[in-house]
């Protein structure tokens, strides 16, 4: 049995101890790291699957958000980000700088699990993808390659996420078709999502921004309005 390697991330203690010990009550394997500093020397001795982070520090004087900038640059993990505050903003930024996942605090632990679940096993499908004949999507300039996970724009790399890269891929290889709200966050995200459209918002209007000529007059990811998106 794998045993996930996790790296929780805050200055709570509160906090800490629970979350900390509902996953090793699941076998999870649970280092944490109080500052940046902590992160930056736990991200170069170890190898770990899953970043738990609290954004909000409340004993120093600490941005958070430049810490989820920090562990995306670094690894292409997923991100979980917990935080009191609930703000579509905040939200937005800490997706931008390569969150997964957003949980409000307080939240249920039995939802924050399952919200683990799905995100080490998108992870886990993504480390042990296999090249398959279809691996490259193209769509006029744009080439989207699914075995090495690159996307290209007339030549230039363009550098996703791996959240952005899953949906614009899942969107891209059903071309031409309008696929729900539901059905998109369950495809990229897992079994537990469906009714957090402003992650597909979020994620799509940066896409839009990174893919598009015109972010605000897109030609390859179109909004259906009221049902969801279509890749022509």
């Amino acid at each position: 049995m794998q045993v996930f390697q996790t790296l929780l991330i805050g200055d709570q203690p509160a906090i800490l101890r629970t979350v900390r010990r509902n996953l090793t009550g699941r076998g999870y394997e649970v280092s944490i790291a109080l500052d940046d500093g902590d992160v930056t020397e736990a991200v170069k001795a170890g190898n770990f699957d899953l970043f738990i982070l609290l954004l909000d520090f409340a004993t120093i004087e600490l941005d958070g958000l430049a810490i989820c900038r920090q562990i995306r640059e670094a690894t292409l993990a997923p991100i979980i980000v917990l935080s009191a505050v609930g703000s579509e903003q905040t939200k937005i930024k800490a997706f931008d700088l390569g969150a997964d996942d957003y949980v409000q605090m307080p939240f249920s632990m039995e939802e924050f699990l399952a919200r683990v679940r799905s995100a080490l096993r998108r992870w886990t499908m993504q480390q042990s993808a296999r090249p398959t004949s279809k691996s490259i999507v193209i769509s006029n300039e744009l080439y989207i390659d699914c075995d090495t996970h690159r996307v290209t724009l007339r030549g230039e790399e363009i550098r996703l996420t791996p959240t952005e890269f899953n949906l614009l891929s899942y969107l891209s290889q059903n071309r031409g078709k309008v696929i729900s709200h539901r059905a998109i966050l369950q495809a990229v995200w897992g079994a537990e999502y469906g009714d957090e459209r402003e992650y597909l918002r979020v994620f799509v209007s940066q896409l839009r921004h990174k893919i598009e000529d015109d972010p605000l007059r897109p030609t390859h990811i179109l909004t259906e309005p009221s049902v969801g998106y279509r890749f022509v």
